[in-house]
Protein backbone atom coordinates (compact mmCIF):
# COMPACT_ATOMS: atom_id res chain seq x y z
CA UNK A 1 0.00 0.00 0.00
CA UNK A 2 1.54 3.39 -0.95
CA UNK A 3 1.79 6.27 1.71
CA UNK A 4 -1.24 8.11 -0.13
CA UNK A 5 -3.21 5.04 0.33
CA UNK A 6 -2.69 4.66 4.05
CA UNK A 7 -4.89 7.65 4.48
CA UNK A 8 -7.78 5.66 3.35
CA UNK A 9 -7.57 3.23 5.99
CA UNK A 10 -6.83 6.38 8.77
CA UNK A 11 -9.89 8.16 8.20
CA UNK A 12 -11.97 4.96 9.67
CA UNK A 13 -10.94 6.50 12.94
CA UNK A 14 -11.97 9.93 11.72
CA UNK A 15 -15.38 9.10 10.34
CA UNK A 16 -15.79 7.02 13.60
CA UNK A 17 -15.57 10.19 15.72
CA UNK A 18 -17.79 12.04 13.58
CA UNK A 19 -20.21 9.41 13.32
CA UNK A 20 -19.94 9.12 17.53
CA UNK A 21 -20.84 12.37 17.88
CA UNK A 22 -24.83 11.85 15.92
CA UNK A 23 -23.87 12.93 12.87
CA UNK A 24 -25.57 11.85 9.58
CA UNK A 25 -22.78 10.73 7.37
CA UNK A 26 -25.22 11.21 4.51
CA UNK A 27 -24.75 14.57 4.94
CA UNK A 28 -23.32 17.25 2.85
CA UNK A 29 -20.45 18.93 4.74
CA UNK A 30 -17.48 21.51 4.03
CA UNK A 31 -14.03 18.70 3.00
CA UNK A 32 -10.83 20.32 2.75
CA UNK A 33 -7.54 18.04 1.46
CA UNK A 34 -4.34 18.91 1.76
CA UNK A 35 -1.23 18.10 -0.95
CA UNK A 36 2.39 18.76 -1.16
CA UNK A 37 5.33 18.32 -2.87
CA UNK A 38 5.69 16.49 -6.09
CA UNK A 39 3.84 17.93 -9.02
CA UNK A 40 0.95 19.42 -7.30
CA UNK A 41 0.43 21.77 -9.90
CA UNK A 42 -0.75 19.65 -12.62
CA UNK A 43 -2.85 17.87 -9.71
CA UNK A 44 -4.21 20.78 -8.97
CA UNK A 45 -5.66 21.29 -12.65
CA UNK A 46 -6.97 17.99 -12.59
CA UNK A 47 -8.98 18.79 -8.78
CA UNK A 48 -10.69 21.98 -10.63
CA UNK A 49 -11.84 19.24 -13.47
CA UNK A 50 -13.32 16.46 -10.35
CA UNK A 51 -15.12 19.97 -9.36
CA UNK A 52 -12.73 20.76 -6.44
CA UNK A 53 -12.19 24.65 -5.35
CA UNK A 54 -8.26 24.82 -4.97
CA UNK A 55 -5.85 27.14 -4.09
CA UNK A 56 -2.25 27.15 -3.13
CA UNK A 57 -0.72 26.50 0.70
CA UNK A 58 0.27 29.87 2.03
CA UNK A 59 3.66 28.94 1.34
CA UNK A 60 2.73 28.25 -1.84
CA UNK A 61 4.31 24.01 -1.46
CA UNK A 62 1.59 22.63 -1.60
CA UNK A 63 -2.58 22.86 -2.65
CA UNK A 64 -5.48 22.71 -0.80
CA UNK A 65 -8.79 21.36 -2.35
CA UNK A 66 -12.20 21.50 -0.99
CA UNK A 67 -15.78 20.48 -1.80
CA UNK A 68 -19.13 19.90 -0.13
CA UNK A 69 -19.46 15.94 0.00
CA UNK A 70 -21.67 13.41 1.83
CA UNK A 71 -18.39 11.79 3.48
CA UNK A 72 -18.95 8.03 5.81
CA UNK A 73 -17.50 4.62 4.34
CA UNK A 74 -18.59 4.67 0.88
CA UNK A 75 -16.86 7.52 0.34
CA UNK A 76 -14.06 6.64 2.20
CA UNK A 77 -13.72 4.13 -0.19
CA UNK A 78 -14.19 5.86 -3.15
CA UNK A 79 -13.87 9.72 -3.25
CA UNK A 80 -10.69 9.30 -0.87
CA UNK A 81 -9.40 6.26 -2.32
CA UNK A 82 -9.26 7.72 -6.08
CA UNK A 83 -7.82 11.16 -4.50
CA UNK A 84 -5.35 9.82 -3.09
CA UNK A 85 -4.48 7.48 -6.22
CA UNK A 86 -4.95 10.53 -8.29
CA UNK A 87 -2.00 12.23 -5.88
CA UNK A 88 0.33 9.06 -6.39
CA UNK A 89 -0.09 9.29 -10.22
CA UNK A 90 1.26 13.24 -10.07
CA UNK A 91 3.63 12.16 -6.81
CA UNK A 92 1.82 14.02 -4.58
CA UNK A 93 1.66 13.35 -1.19
CA UNK A 94 -1.51 13.61 0.07
CA UNK A 95 -1.39 14.87 3.61
CA UNK A 96 -4.82 14.50 4.97
CA UNK A 97 -8.09 16.16 5.19
CA UNK A 98 -10.68 17.52 7.34
CA UNK A 99 -14.39 17.84 7.64
CA UNK A 100 -16.80 20.01 9.60
CA UNK A 101 -18.45 18.10 12.29
CA UNK A 102 -21.48 19.22 11.23
CA UNK A 103 -23.81 19.28 7.91
CA UNK A 104 -23.16 22.04 5.74
CA UNK A 105 -25.00 23.52 2.68
CA UNK A 106 -22.59 24.50 -0.15
CA UNK A 107 -22.68 28.51 -0.37
CA UNK A 108 -24.74 27.85 -3.42
CA UNK A 109 -27.67 26.34 -1.91
CA UNK A 110 -28.26 28.83 0.64
CA UNK A 111 -31.01 30.96 0.96
CA UNK A 112 -30.34 34.52 0.82
CA UNK A 113 -31.28 36.23 4.09
CA UNK A 114 -32.08 39.85 4.37
CA UNK A 115 -30.25 42.12 6.63
CA UNK A 116 -32.56 42.54 9.50
CA UNK A 117 -32.99 38.62 9.80
CA UNK A 118 -29.02 38.08 10.24
CA UNK A 119 -29.13 41.26 12.63
CA UNK A 120 -32.14 39.60 14.90
CA UNK A 121 -31.34 35.97 13.78
CA UNK A 122 -35.13 35.77 12.95
CA UNK A 123 -36.77 35.16 9.53
CA UNK A 124 -38.94 38.47 8.04
CA UNK A 125 -41.24 38.18 5.61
Amino acid sequence: MSGNLKQVSLATETLQVIADHGEDMSDVRHVIHYFYEGNFRALESALKELGYTTRLTAKEDGVVAERYDAIGEEWRTTTLRSLCELADSYGVEYDGWEASMTRQEEPSQRKSRGWLSKVLGKKTK
